[in-house]
């Protein structure tokens, strides 16, 4: 059992090797997750290689009118779904993100079989908390499309 510290090429073999489908853009050092990003409400899935470790972070797109039952709702989320770290992200003149973040350290090093577990606890957690907000209706639905939807107002009631 040979332990590697990961970096973005040994990431792309072993993703390769355990049949995950991914993707590069040149905008990030990313690399895409398209099983993630085709759920409904889902920005963008990425995963990096970070100095600390593995980060696989998840963006939800979350209505702004549920914006204050999600933030009621995050300590119940980050209970029931330890594996993750779940929280908000609010940027101005931007719809709301619930991120969802996995981490793993590396600095010890891991094996092939230790990544993909990781991989595959992190997705599934990951779609689950989706499929939960989706359903609580946090999200914006697949038929709530960017054209669909009325700009954000900008009164504050």
């Amino acid at each position: 059992m040979t332990l590697h510290i990961p970096d973005k090429t040994l990431l792309e073999r072993w993703l390769d090797e355990t049949h995950v489908e991914y993707g590069v853009c040149n905008q990030c050092e990313g690399l895409h997750i398209p099983a993630l990003q085709e759920a409904d409400g889902v920005v963008d899935s990425r995963l990096f290689v970070e100095s600390y470790g593995l980060l696989l972070s998840t963006e939800l797109e979350i209505r702004p009118m549920a914006l204050l039952h999600v933030s009621a709702d995050l300590g119940r989320l980050n209970m029931d779904f330890p594996t993750l770290k779940i929280f908000i992200d609010l940027v101005d003149d931007a719809t709301p993100q619930l991120v969802l973040a996995g981490c793993l350290p590396v600095s010890a090093g891991i094996t092939r079989e230790q990544f993909a577990h990781f991989f595959a606890v992190t997705v599934e957690a990951t779609a689950q908390v989706a499929a939960e907000c989706l359903h609580l209706d946090y999200l914006f639905a697949a038929a709530d499309s960017a054209a669909d939807r009325k700009p954000p107002s900008r009164s504050v009631h």
